[in-house]
């Protein structure tokens, strides 16, 4: 499967799987997925981080370098209340789960609405499927960029062209 994570806005659709912890590594342990069984379109979370940190309110200080002995401004994002956290929280839910296919809550075919999403996400067998399917999205996102930058010619324009292979 390749994912173009130019556009983002694409989500990828990953069948329903089932994860545990082993108690003697503690490592967890994937199962495979599950033949037409559930499933959701998840979508890679970075470009709603990035869009979150351009309007994350920031403050800045001077502090000194001991190195240079000089005064240097240190810039950090200003700490979240609960209720923003949260808020934060939920709208990163409701962005990365794009569509849900086949699960049920309480007995009943969810649609996907933003709440429905937020109460599954408190489920945590369905919250570590979704962070694991966001692991892979993003590891298929470095191994792209990485695949990408070797194909660049070093001190290019603009345009990308191909290394010759020689």
């Amino acid at each position: 499967m390749i994912i173009n994570l130019q556009t983002g806005k694409d989500g990828s659709w990953f069948s329903f799987f089932y994860s545990k912890i082993d108690p003697s590594t503690m490592d967890v342990i994937y199962e495979d997925p599950i033949e037409d069984g559930p499933r959701m379109k998840i979508r890679n979370p970075v470009p709603f981080f990035k869009e979150r940190s351009k309007n994350r309110k920031t403050k800045g200080e001077y502090v000194l370098n001991k190195k240079t002995r000089a005064m240097e401004k240190v810039v950090s994002e200003l700490e979240l209340t609960a209720a923003e956290k949260q808020a934060e929280n939920d709208d990163f839910v409701d962005y990365v789960i794009q569509e849900v296919d086949g699960f049920k809550l309480d007995g009943k075919e969810i649609k996907g609405t933003r709440d429905e999403k937020i109460r599954m996400m408190e489920i945590p067998i369905v919250s570590m499927f979704v962070h694991h399917c966001v692991e892979i999205l993003q590891e298929q996102g470095a191994q792209e960029e990485k695949a990408e930058s070797e194909n660049l010619s070093v001190g290019s324009s603009s345009a990308k062209t191909k290394l010759d292979p020689k």
